[in-house]
Parts: structure tokens; C-alpha cells; sequence
């Protein structure tokens, strides 16, 4: 009679052990790192020679993250920050149009689980994609601040993780 209980407990502990292995090993994270435009003159669209110091300060940062794949908005100043860590990487930037947080958030979800994503956007939209990535309460970003690295890690299954970081000078 104990032998017949025990088969049933060895079958349930195997499937238990294969089922945390499954989740361990197919449940990548996705990683996503965000950063508002670098330093620029109210009103104009190019960047600062500051500006342009903190972009290179954000391809060391990034050199060595494992980043696949660079978004931008449409808008020259998030470009010019991402262009050095593109050129480093040896990537081409996606250029997607500010307006279109969803569409970002979604192609982020969809098209590079499991990857590093560097995403170069606004003080409005960095909260807004944060947000759409799974956290609630993602901080505001000030007009006058252009050092905040945010990065959002998502399993495939749990809530999203937010790290806060200062990048640059």
C-alpha cells in the first residue's frame, strides 16, 4: 500500500522540479533601458556641447550592456544622444514618432523579449513607456533634469523591476 502512494508523490515532485526548471530556463528578461534626450537649449533641437559629452558618457554605459536594438523619436535631439552608443554597437536606430508610446511599448513586448533595448525619449514619454512596461507609479522627469537612467526589467511572468540611475557629468 505505501508503494502505491509513494509513485503518485515521486510524479508530483518530478513535475514540480521540470516545471521550475522550464520557468527558470525559458523565462528570459527583458531589459529595457531608458534615458531622456541629453542636455539641450530650451527651444532649440540640437543638443549642447554638454549635451554631447553625456551622450558619449551614455555609450560607455551602455557598451556593455548587450543592447540589441536603439529607439528614438522622430525629433533630432534624441537621435544626436543615441548616435554615439549606435555607432559603438554597430546598430541602427529605430525611429519611431514620439506620439506613438503604444505602438513602442507593444513592438518592445512582442518583438524583443528576452533582449536589451535602449530607448532615447522625452521627459512625457519615459514615464509613459515605464508605465506601459509594467510599473505603476513610474517618477516624473523634470524639464531642467537630463541625467536619469531608468531601467525596466520584465519576466515573462511577475511584475516588473525599476531601477533609478544618474548617467554623465
Amino acid at each position: 500500500m505505501r508503494k502505491i502512494v509513494a509513485y503518485p508523490v515521486i510524479a508530483i515532485c518530478c513535475i514540480v522540479i521540470i516545471g521550475i526548471w522550464y520557468f527558470c530556463w525559458f523565462n528570459p528578461v527583458t531589459t529595457v533601458i531608458l534615458v531622456r534626450h541629453a542636455d539641450r537649449n530650451p527651444g532649440e533641437n540640437m543638443l549642447t556641447e554638454e549635451g554631447r559629452q553625456r551622450a558619449g558618457a551614455l555609450a560607455h554605459v551602455v557598451s556593455e550592456a548587450g543592447v540589441n536594438v536603439i529607439f528614438t523619436s522622430e525629433f533630432l535631439r534624441t537621435q544626436q544622444t543615441a548616435d554615439s552608443a549606435a555607432i559603438q554597437l554597430g546598430l541602427t536606430i529605430v525611429v519611431l514618432p514620439a506620439a506613438s508610446v503604444d505602438d513602442l511599448v507593444n513592438q518592445i513586448k512582442s518583438d524583443h523579449h528576452g533582449e536589451v533595448v535602449l530607448v532615447v525619449g522625452h521627459s512625457n514619454t519615459v514615464p509613459a513607456i515605464i508605465e506601459g512596461l509594467g510599473i505603476s507609479s513610474p517618477p516624473p522627469i523634470p524639464e531642467t533634469e537630463f541625467d536619469n537612467l531608468f531601467i525596466v526589467h520584465r519576466h515573462r511572468f511577475g511584475p516588473a523591476k525599476l531601477t533609478h540611475l544618474k548617467y554623465g557629468e
